[in-house]
């Protein structure tokens, strides 16, 4: 009766062959292998689109900012640096917010759009003034990925509301290229 319970014991382990774990192992590089070109492949345009959310997102902030303090806010726009940045004041200081930081080389720029799109000369703002009533003068700024296939257009408008389009690379520049 003893050798029957040290035979039962012995079946009852669980585990994993050498041969089972290479073929996991084999299984997992190869998905990997097929993932991570259009992971890097996808990754400056998403990188592009936070830059581009978050320049929205900022403008919005400063518009409150000059709202809320009474005064008008400034966002400054500098190209002349690469990659170049932007910023504004609040009570609580100067908000700086370099391109740099989202990597892929998001910069300036209007990418591989045309120069001209329906009267648009696609010039940069230099600032976007925010007063004390919401209201802003009218402004554009274009920002481009590291391939110049993708741009995105920030347009800050004098109701102080501000759009976000995005090119996507269809030539000729028409409006309906814009998202």
């Amino acid at each position: 009766m003893h050798d029957l319970y040290r035979n039962a014991r012995c079946h009852g382990r669980g585990g994993f062959t050498l041969v089972e774990l290479m073929i996991a192992i084999g299984v997992i590089a190869i998905l990997a292998a097929i993932a991570v070109p259009g992971v890097i492949s996808w990754l400056p345009n998403y990188r592009l689109k936070a830059a581009a959310m978050d320049l929205v997102s900022n403008m919005q902030k400063a518009r409150m900012e000059a709202v809320r303090g009474n005064k008008d806010v400034v966002v400054t726009f500098d190209s002349s640096v690469n990659p170049g940045f932007y910023s504004f004041n609040t009570d609580r200081g100067v908000n700086k917010i370099d391109f740099s930081s989202y990597g892929s080389s998001v910069d300036y720029g209007t990418g591989n759009a045309a120069s001209n799109w329906n009267g648009d000369n696609c010039t940069q703002a230099d600032s976007i003034t925010y007063n004390s009533r919401g209201t802003s003068n009218a402004g554009t700024i274009y920002i481009q990925n590291q391939d110049n296939d993708i741009c995105y257009a920030i347009t800050a408008r004098s109701t102080g509301s501000i759009k976000l389009r995005k090119y996507n690379g269809a030539l000729p520049f028409v409006p309906d290229n814009w998202n």
